[in-house]
């Protein structure tokens, strides 16, 4: 889906009303804005940070308890003691 909008003297824009019921958007929240290459990318910004990171780590230091503790025990050996 494609809108155009318009850039204010205040440098505000308003969301088309088809966008915003798609996305179920509410008046006052928050959103993410980012550049990705020459895009403006605008996300409804989510309630709890913490809850919409959980899990992102899984995996990255091991798949299971074994692989975690060699994972740390390499870390560890250049350690001084």
């Amino acid at each position: 889906m494609k809108s155009s909008v318009t850039i204010s003297s205040k440098r505000q824009i308003t969301i088309p009303i088809e966008i915003f019921r798609l996305l179920e958007l509410k008046e006052g929240q928050k959103l993410i804005v980012e550049v990705e290459n020459d895009r403006i990318i605008m996300k409804p910004r989510p309630e709890s940070l913490s809850k919409a990171l959980m899990g992102s780590t899984r995996g990255l230091y091991g798949h299971n308890a074994s692989e975690v503790d060699e994972y740390v025990e390499k870390e560890r050996d250049p350690w001084p003691e």
